[in-house]
């Protein structure tokens, strides 16, 4: 009983922590747009294992409580980052 809620804990725990592809497109991002990403959490099937996520969607604070929002996709060993759109709200889609 206690290795299944140490086990739990864990997963909860995880759930909510930056990972490195996430941080890798942020940082993409950041270096591209000049401001500090904020970007989608990589996928996870039921239970919390990670799914392998390539397309990361940012947005870039720009004043005024507007974002610029951009894609960081994952070519290889590094991201292509695309503007999508300009002053948007700052809310990411769910991931």
């Amino acid at each position: 009983m206690r290795r299944v809620l140490l086990l739990g804990a864990v997963v909860l725990l995880a759930a909510g922590c930056t990972d490195v592809r996430q941080r890798a497109a942020a940082r993409a991002v950041e270096r591209s747009a000049g401001g500090k990403a904020r970007c989608t959490k990589s996928a996870r099937m039921l239970g919390g294992t990670p799914v392998n996520t390539s397309v990361f969607i940012c947005n870039v604070k720009r004043g005024d409580a507007l974002c610029d929002r951009y894609s960081s996709t994952r070519e290889g060993k590094s991201f292509v980052v695309k503007l999508q759109a300009r002053r948007v709200d700052c809310v990411l889609p769910p991931s």
